[in-house]
């Protein structure tokens, strides 16, 4: 089974279990405000297992932090490209800035990481590079720029304090302590062969495996669909910019023979994933059309089933 096949396979997947999600909440049996619980599970417990499982069990390849760097230009350059386009588009100062946070931002944690784990199964080498380039090319940039931008295109005065508490949340998180523990581990001299290591070891994979359902779940519970009337404009900017512009951006710059075919792929994948969701909390929290951010990610979600493989068949 070739790379392309199995990222169809993963995302339809994944697509079906969100469907099944979407009805049950339809007819009661989960409601949307269950998300809440689902999504602490993941941030909390399922993906720090899964990061540092993945981690511990690998020599750290430095090559990984290069691709970290590339990750970041790559969000650096989108949130330049947004801001040019809706500046020349002459639009409002909050639309704008819904506009950059859901053209800039991917969900590489949410959902980034489940789809990486179905198209490479069993290769921990291609988590490690997903979680090493996801939490230091995007996650650090997501907490330090996403707040700012939806503070100084809202309608909130921008407090220092505000930025300072968002950059310690990610610092502070388990996603991030489990970054770094898992680093850290993979340096030790370990035996992984060792019966303690090992069981120590398994309990965190089998934690780290049900991250997947509980990605899906809480996506599922969260979807919703309204009306995109007038919307059509800033909906197409926003999934040409997140789902076109920025994954062709990223190989572009990662045309080089210092970097593998896995890792090129794997940067691809999280480049070309739906907005991210914190995107609508922070927008929500500086008033900077929640509205316009949640919709996009809706729309981007729904059609990256089949942007994604769609670019990366072409790509690959």
């Amino acid at each position: 089974m070739n790379t392309t096949q199995s990222l169809l396979e993963g995302v339809v997947v994944m697509l079906a279990i969100i469907a099944v999600m979407i009805w049950l909440k339809k007819i009661g049996f989960l409601k949307k405000e269950d998300s809440l619980l689902f999504s602490r599970i993941v941030l909390q417990l399922t993906l720090p297992a899964l990061i540092f499982s993945s981690l511990v069990v690998k020599e750290f390849d430095d090559r990984f932090v290069k691709m970290a760097l590339i990750m970041a230009v790559v969000e650096i350059g989108m949130i330049i490209l947004a801001w040019a386009l809706a500046s020349l588009l002459k639009l409002k100062r909050d639309v704008k800035g819904a506009l950059i946070l859901v053209s800039a931002f991917g969900m590489t944690t949410m959902l980034g990481y489940p789809i990486i784990q179905q198209v490479f199964p069993n290769n921990s080498m291609a988590m490690e590079e997903a979680v090493v380039t996801s939490e230091f090319g995007v996650g650090l940039l997501l907490f330090i720029f996403g707040p700012l931008i939806a503070m100084y295109f809202g309608q909130t005065n921008i407090q220092k304090r505000d930025i300072a508490q968002s950059v310690k949340k990610f610092f502070v998180s388990p996603i991030f302590i489990a970054l770094i523990a898992g680093i850290g581990f993979s340096f030790l001299p370990l035996n992984h062969d060792e019966a303690i290591f090992s069981t120590f070891i398994r309990i965190f994979k089998l934690i780290g495996q049900a991250n997947l359902l509980m990605v899906t779940i809480t996506i599922g519970l969260v979807v919703e669909f309204k009306s995109v009337k007038s919307l059509y404009l800033f909906l197409g900017m926003a999934v040409i910019l997140k789902l076109g512009v920025k994954p062709l951006l990223a190989l572009w710059l990662t045309h080089h023979p210092d970097f593998t075919d896995m890792m090129r792929e794997i940067v691809v994948i999280e480049t070309a994933l739906p907005s991210a969701m914190l995107a609508a909390v922070f927008a929500k929290q500086y008033n900077c059309r929640p509205d316009l951010v949640s919709l996009a990610i809706m729309v981007t979600l729904v059609l990256s089933v089949l942007t994604l493989p769609l670019l990366f068949s072409l790509a690959f």
